[in-house]
C-alpha cells in the first residue's frame, strides 16, 4: 500500500515538473490552519515535508499569515512559534487575512510555483480552479497531497498535445509553402488559359463497384422444341423398322407354300 501511495506521489509530482516548470527544492505555503493540525499530530514538518514530496523541501509563510496568528492569541502559540521559525516571503498585501494573501501569492499562473499546505476547504476549492497549484493538507494525522485539479489535468494533457503537434515555427514553414505552391498553379492556369488551352486535369480514378453480368451467363437455353423432334425422328425409325420386318416374313412364306 505504501509503495502504490509512493507511485502516486511521484506521477503528480514529475507532472508538475513537466507541465509547470516546478523544481527542487519546493517552496510549501503554510497557512496558521496547517501549522495548527501538523502541531496536534506531533508532524515535525521540516522532516515530514521532505520525506513525503521525495525530495528537499523549504516551508515557508507570509508577513499576514504571521499576522493572523498573533491576532488569534494563545489558542495557536504553538503554531506561531514554528510560523517565526520558517522562512518568510514577502507578500504585496497588507493588513489582508491569511486567506487572501495565499490567494494573491498564487495569483492566475502560480508563477513562484508554490505549493499550499492548508486545512481551508473553500480555499482548497478556489484554488482547484487554477491549473498547476500542488495544494497538500493534514488528513488522520498525516500528510496528503491531493491529485491534481481538472484544471491542472486538463492544461497539462494540451501542452502534452502541442508537444506532438509542429512548433509555431514549423507553422509558418508549411502556411508560406503552401501559399507558394497555391500561386505556381493560379499561374500555370493563366499561362494556359492565354495559350487557349485548357489546363491539364488530373486522370480521374477509376471508380470501384460491382462488375457487369457475365455474358456466358446470359446464354439463351437451348428450344425445347428441338427435343420434340429428336422424339419425332427416334418414332420414325422405329416405325420404319417394324415395317421392313413384316414384308421379309410375307416372302418366305411365298416361297415354301408350293404354287
Amino acid at each position: 500500500m505504501k509503495a502504490k501511495k509512493n507511485k502516486a506521489i511521484r506521477k503528480a509530482l514529475n507532472m508538475y515538473d513537466q507541465a509547470f516548470g516546478f523544481h527542487r527544492p519546493y517552496r510549501v505555503l503554510c497557512d496558521g490552519n496547517f501549522l495548527h493540525a501538523a502541531l496536534d499530530f506531533k508532524i515535525f514538518l521540516k522532516e515530514a515535508l521532505p520525506a513525503y514530496l521525495q525530495g528537499p523541501c523549504i516551508p515557508v509563510v507570509t508577513n499576514c499569515i504571521r499576522a493572523e496568528l498573533r491576532l488569534i492569541g494563545d489558542d495557536v502559540s504553538g503554531a506561531s512559534l514554528i510560523a517565526k521559525r520558517f522562512q518568510c516571503i514577502r507578500c504585496a498585501c497588507e493588513g489582508s487575512s491569511a486567506r487572501d494573501c495565499i490567494l494573491s501569492m498564487v495569483d492566475a499562473s502560480n508563477s513562484q510555483h508554490l505549493f499550499v499546505a492548508s486545512q481551508d476547504s473553500s480555499l482548497r476549492y478556489q484554488l482547484s480552479k487554477i491549473a498547476g497549484v500542488p495544494f497538500m493538507r493534514v488528513m488522520r494525522g498525516q500528510l496528503l497531497l491531493d491529485p491534481p485539479s481538472e484544471a491542472s489535468e486538463t492544461a497539462y494533457r494540451k501542452r502534452e498535445k502541442d508537444k506532438t503537434g509542429p512548433t509555431p515555427q514549423q507553422r509558418r514553414a508549411l502556411e508560406r509553402k503552401r501559399k507558394e505552391l497555391d500561386g505556381a498553379l493560379e499561374k500555370e492556369k493563366e499561362e494556359a488559359e492565354k495559350e487557349g488551352e485548357a489546363p491539364e486535369e488530373p486522370p480521374k480514378k477509376k471508380r470501384k463497384g460491382p462488375k457487369g453480368v457475365n455474358p456466358l451467363a446470359m446464354k439463351k437455353p437451348k428450344n425445347a422444341g428441338g427435343k420434340q423432334d429428336g422424339k419425332k425422328k427416334r418414332q420414325h425409325r422405329k416405325r420404319a423398322s417394324s415395317g421392313g420386318g413384316g414384308g421379309g416374313a410375307k416372302g418366305e412364306e411365298s416361297r415354301l407354300t408350293p404354287r
